[in-house]
Order: C-alpha cells, then structure tokens, then sequence
C-alpha cells in the first residue's frame, strides 16, 4: 500500500526525496522489494564454518519492520523507547546501534577474537545476536522517519570528519541490507549518488582523514570491514583463506612484502596485534630513509612523512602496514597520561589512507572491497575514545592525576577456566591509591602474566610461575634481559630480573573460589566440625590424582596399592589418566582443567583418608598445588618433592616419602597409620601450616593470610617494586620489550 511505503521508504533511502514517486508507482526504487514481494536471496548465503550467512537468514527488511513495529527488540533483546525522533539521544542511538551492527557481524565472520583467541562461540547464538542488531538499527531509523525527518538533515554533526563517516555509516547499513548481487552491480557500475558515494570521499584525504573519522564514533571501517566478509566470491571459504592465497602481479609486489602479505593476513585473521617492531622494520625497508638515522627519533619522522622507496610497487602492502602500527599503539588513545602517543596514532592512521590513496584510488570501490590486503580488517580494530580524550598539552586543561594502570590478559582463563591472573592482581595491587585495575590492556604501566604475554608493552613485568621455572615456560631469556621485570616462583631467571622465591603451592589460591591460605593455619578436624559437613561418609583409603605418568608415581602408587588390598585397608583409588583407573569413568577426571580444576581436585579429595601427591620432578623450591588440595580436603597428604616442603608446611601434618629408604618402606608406614586410629587422628588434629614468619610471608600476598610477625608481607614488597619500577621507567630511561615508541616523542620537539 502506498501508506505503508510511504512510511519505509525513507528508511532504506536515507531522503524522502524518490519516496513520493517510488510509492506511487508501486516499487521501490533501489530493488528492496515492498513487503510481500519476494526478495532474492543473496549469493553469500551459504555455508560459513558451519552456519549459514547472518544476511541470508534475515527476513526482508519491511516485512520486519511490518511484523514488529514498534515494538522492535533492542540490542538485548528487550523493548526500548528511543529519544524524541530529531534529538541528539536519538542520533547517539543509531550510532549505538550501528556499531552493534558491525561488532556483531565480525564476531560471527571472524576466525579470532581481539585478544588473539580463537572464536569458539556458538554460531546460532551469534547469528541471533546479528539479526537482532540488524533489526534494532532498522527500527532506529524507522523512529526518525516517523517523526518526519531524515536522517541527513539531523544526524549529520557540523565538523566534516563526523558529518562525511556519519553519512557513510547510514550508507553502508543500506548497502549491507540490500541483495548481493545488486550491491556487486551498483560497485562495477560506479555510479556517483546513493551508495557509491561513501567510497568516492573515503579516499579522499582533503574532504576528511581517516583519523577524524574514527573519533566521530561512526562505525565506517567495521561496516566496511562486514561488507567485505559479505561480498566475498567464495562463500564456502573463509575470508582469511582466500586472501592468503590471492596474488595480484599488477601490484609488482617484491619477495618481502609478499612475506608481509601473508603474515598481516594471519594475523588480521586471528585478531591478533602484529608486533611493532616488526612492522617499524618492514616500514624502514619500503621508505626513503638514511641508514644514520635508523637509532634515533628522525627513523620516526621519515615513517610519518618519508616517500615510499618505489612509489609504483605494492602501495597496498604500506596501507597495511601503517594500519598495523596504529593497531599496535591504539591502547594509548585510552591512556590519559600518552597525549604524543595519541597524536601518533591519529597521524600513523591519516598516514595509511595517503597510501591507500596511491594503492587503490584508480581502480574503484569494488576492488577496494575485494582487494587481497586485509586493510579494513585492521582499521576496524581501532577503537578511540568518544568524545576523545581531552589535550593536557594545551593551557587551562589541568594534567590527569598521576595513575598506574595494572592489567592482565583474559585469555589466562584458557588454561584453567578461572583467570587467576585478576584474581592475583587485584589482591596484590587492589585499593591502593592511584592504581587501576583494568583487563587486556596492552600498554599498562604493570602487566600480570604467566601463559599470555602483551604483545608491545613498555611498562613492568610481574611473571607469576605455575611451574619449575621461566624456562619452563619460554620466558627465561626475556625475564633475565628485561631490566623491569619481577618473578614469583620458584626459580630466578637470572640476570635484571628481581626474583620472589614463593612456589606454585601458595599462589595457586590465586586459582581457587573456594579456599583462601588462612585455612592452613587450622588443623582439619578444627575447619570441619564432623565428618559430614567436611564431605558426608565413611572414607575410602586412598587416592591418586596424576595427569602424567611419571614413573616413580606410578612405581609408588603400584606398591601402596599391592600392600594395602594384602592388609584389607582398602585400594588406592585413580581418579584421572594414570594409574589402574580403578573407579567407574563417571568418577574419573579425563580432562584436567575445568573452571575450577583445583576446587575439583579437593573435593575429589575429600572422599579419601590420604592422598598421594607426588611432584613432578625434585628441583629446588618446586613444591605444588598437589599437597595443598590434600589438606584442605581432610586427606593425609603422602608427599613426595622439594624438601623446601618443610619451610612451608609442618611435618607432622603429612607423611614425607623422602624421609624413607625406598617406596616399599613408606608404603609400609602408611598402611599402618590407616590401621592405627591415633596414629591417624593424631595428622589431622595438626595445622598445615608451620608456624614461622617465613612460612606466613610465603602466602602474604593474599589478604586473607596470615601475616608474617617480623617482615613487611609479601603483597607489600610485590607492589612497592613494581609501583618504584613504574616511577623509574616514566622519564623514558625504561627498556621496553618492544623499545617504546613514545619514549622518543618528546624529542621531536626539537627537530624541524
């Protein structure tokens, strides 16, 4: 009906203007067909890793709109009211969920997440979660159009930046809802109105520079980046696949950047930040630069503004990677105290459209989208503030308070489940004034880590060992030669690092949601009333938990259970891969980590009068989380490992393997304790704990520890020398992972 057009026409054009005659003539002038007319489906909407397109599964656009307005879902699912159609809310609104639009398309194509994990979610979900967007931005600019306005006369700000990525996001909303194959004909034909007016002026650096257009907040390059996904010619493949493998010799690209092709490509692909240096050292080779000036700041001015060493040979390969380095400085954007940083950034990526300009402004906006480099991909990473951060540089604007940011990666979940790592840091480094706990910040002043490494970082290192030592772990060389690094564990690495000798046996409560180390400071039978409420029933004899079968586990677990199935004790109970797997596989552990494997472990535990924890290897201080999940589960630990066990722990609250002549002798022993009650009794009515100041300040970073009598805790030192480490790398004297990029800043101020 010529009402209902009237009303959705506006919606997929953007003007009222062509609506008049469109409605009136039945159809709708840019092939969205009216509701009820059949809509073609597009050519992408084939199987994607599994799933089918998020576009192809959309029903028509007004046919949405008829059945749910106007009580369309929001992002979450809910109804909402928008603002008064017109308001600056509203605009704000159809931004929001613009950028909704594109997040939730990318996480559905993409292969990483931006932490570099892999996208393991679920696609259904993820596909629902697209739909929902899609149909929240429909409904958005719908609510405009219903109060009689259009979206060019109201949402378009008066800075040009803002006003030319606003008009393109609305642009490319109203392409990615259209068919395939009538928006790959509209790009081959090049036509200057509608949508191919979004790519005439996005390479174009006098109307507007890609830097302004990030800080509008218009999400232009992640549209940009989910048109690609969408208009790809192998639906079947992955984006990231078929740009590997596409060449293009009109690009006349050299051997190197070749090789840089196909490693930005990886790592576009897994969402994963290329390294800066690597990206500096590619940038050095493909521009005019003098070899003196490769030490000092002036390398920097010719990555800024130098020409490209051969203007006519793969221009594409340097867009790329100066949106690469602008992805690797972009954490600064957030950082109140990196104002040069900030400005860097900004420049580097104005600095990616010049040659994005060279590279591709010829041949048109469908080679553009279709081109083999994955330049969208990374511009749709950066993500600066909005409204951006204020200049502190400039008179009347008062400097940010002084502030040190602590972070962590949330991949240090994966190994595990639980992230210990913000559980460690906020122990240690909570509450205290002017220190900010924040997740996945690349460029914190101080940044917790055991498994995942920040990529280009320049503050302190706080490496917390789960194992022997650095080595084990691959960091040792880097630890020893990084002169702002700390260890806590076992071993040192040597050389600059400052070492905090404290086994895995102690920070493993950084692991734990259901125990905290003051509960080692009380004998069993004083944190458990009865039997019952420590676990329920009688107890079997014993237990062996083991993920690998080290030999003399296996040679003592063989020898206690021979000699106590010949007593009449009972059998020594395997719960995961080693040993005789003796109980029924509902009861086993296969898998070794859950969310919370240690918790598990305990109370695995708790079913047993003894359990065997054997370490495994001896090595010096290495002493694990195996003896504690035996104490606090009311089990007799049977312990074999470091004898530093006994700086730790009383020795009459666990039986020492070590302290025998052989197995046979100490399996021996404890089958006559399980047939001696007092004998028993006597382990469990003693604290787990020694009661030292030494064996207390081990177990001080927690707060719920005991605190050493006649030493500063260990939370105390762990945060003084980091926070001093920070205060002494501020003026720019600190030798990076990755040599800062802004600790040469302030000297450009000098040069002309």
């Amino acid at each position: 009906p010529v009402s209902v057009c009237a009303r959705f026409c506006p919606v997929v054009h953007g003007t009222r203007r062509r609506c008049s005659s469109t409605c009136q003539g039945g159809t709708h002038g840019r092939g969205m067909p009216l509701a009820g007319a059949a809509m073609p489906r597009a050519a992408a909407g084939r199987a994607v890793r599994g799933g089918l397109s998020v576009l192809a599964l959309r029903l028509p656009l007004l046919l949405l709109l008829l059945l749910l307005w106007p009580a369309l879902p929001s992002e979450g699912g809910a109804v909402t009211i928008s603002s008064p159609p017109g308001s600056h809310g509203h605009c704000q609104a159809i931004r929001i969920a613009l950028r909704r639009v594109a997040s939730t398309g990318l996480t559905f194509f993409s292969d990483g997440t931006p932490t570099g994990a892999a996208n393991n979610g679920d696609r259904a979900e993820q596909r629902v979660l697209c739909q929902q967007a899609f149909a929240n931005a429909s409904r958005e600019l719908a609510h405009l159009q219903q109060g009689g306005l259009d979206f060019k006369d109201v949402c378009l700000p008066d800075r040009l930046g803002g006003k030319i990525a606003a008009q393109m996001s609305h642009e490319l909303f109203m392409l990615l809802i259209q068919p395939k194959s009538h928006v790959r004909e509209l790009l081959a034909r090049e036509e200057e109105t509608g949508e191919a007016l979004a790519f005439k002026e996005l390479l174009d650096v006098e109307r507007a520079t890609w830097s302004q257009m990030l800080h509008s907040g218009w999400p232009v390059f992640p549209l940009l980046a989910l048109l690609e996904f969408e208009l790809r010619t192998k639906t079947d493949e992955s984006l990231t696949l078929q740009r590997l493998y596409a060449t293009d010799e009109a690009e006349n690209c050299s051997e190197e950047q070749e090789n840089f092709h196909q490693v930005s490509v990886l790592y576009a692909g897994e969402g994963r930040t290329m390294r800066l240096m690597d990206v500096l050292d590619f940038l050095r080779e493909a521009l005019q630069a003098d070899p003196a000036e490769l030490g000092s700041p002036r390398r920097l001015l010719t990555m800024l503004y130098g020409d490209a060493e051969d203007p006519d040979r793969c221009l594409g390969s340097l867009a790329v990677a100066f949106a690469a380095a602008a992805d690797a400085v972009q954490c600064h954007w957030h950082r109140p105290r990196s104002q040069m940083t900030r400005e860097f950034a900004s420049a580097v990526v104005d600095r990616a459209q010049r040659m994005a300009q060279a590279a591709f402004g010829a041949l048109g906006a469908r080679f553009l989208l279709e081109s083999r480099w994955p330049l969208f991909t990374y511009l749709a990473r950066l993500e600066p503030p909005f409204p951006a951060l204020p200049d502190y540089n400039r008179e009347g604007v008062a400097a940010p308070p002084p502030l040190a940011v602590v972070s962590w990666s949330s991949r240090e979940a994966e190994l595990g489940g639980l992230n210990w790592a913000a559980r460690f840091a906020d122990e240690v480094f909570g509450g205290l004034p002017g220190v900010s706990l924040r997740e996945d910040v690349e460029c914190a002043d101080i940044y917790v880590f055991r498994s995942k490494l920040p990529i280009n970082f320049g503050g302190v290192l706080l490496f917390v060992d789960g194992e022997r030592s650095p080595d084990d772990a691959g960091y040792q060389e880097l630890l020893a030669g990084y002169p702002a690094s700390m260890v806590v564990g076992p071993m040192s690495p040597g050389g600059l690092a400052v070492h905090f000798p404290v086994p895995y046996a102690s920070t493993s409560f950084a692991s734990r949601l259901e125990s905290v180390p003051a509960a080692l400071a009380l004998p069993y039978r004083a944190r458990a009333e009865n039997e019952a409420a420590a676990g329920g029933g009688e107890r079997r004899f014993a237990a062996y938990l083991a993920y690998r079968c080290w030999e003399h586990r296996e040679l003592f677990y063989y020898e206690l259970d021979r000699q106590a199935r010949a007593s009449g004790v009972g059998s020594v109970d395997a719960l995961s891969r080693c040993g005789k797997n003796s109980i029924s596989e509902d009861q086993r552990r296969p898998a070794r980590y859950s969310k919370t494997y240690l918790d598990d472990a305990a109370e695995l535990f708790s079913g047993y009068r003894f359990a065997m924890v054997f370490e495994n290897r001896l090595s010096p201080r290495y002493v694990t989380e195996k003896i504690v999940n035996a104490f606090l589960s009311g089990a007799v630990p049977i312990y074999w490992g470091s004898p530093y066990v006994l700086r730790l722990f009383n020795p009459r609250a666990f039986i020492h393997v070590n302290a025998f002549t052989d197995f046979e002798a100490a399996a021996r022993y404890v089958v006559q304790v399980a047939q001696d009650p007092q004998a028993y009794e006597a382990y469990l009515s003693e604290a787990p704990l020694r009661n030292t100041s030494d064996a207390r300040w081990h177990f001080s970073w927690h707060r719920q520890s005991l605190s050493p009598s006649d030493t500063a805790t260990l939370r105390d030192g762990l945060a003084s020398i980091a926070l001093e480490k920070h205060r002494a790398g501020l003026g720019g004297q600190l030798q990076a992972v990755e040599r800062r990029l802004w600790d040469y800043m302030p000297l450009f101020q000098g040069l002309n």
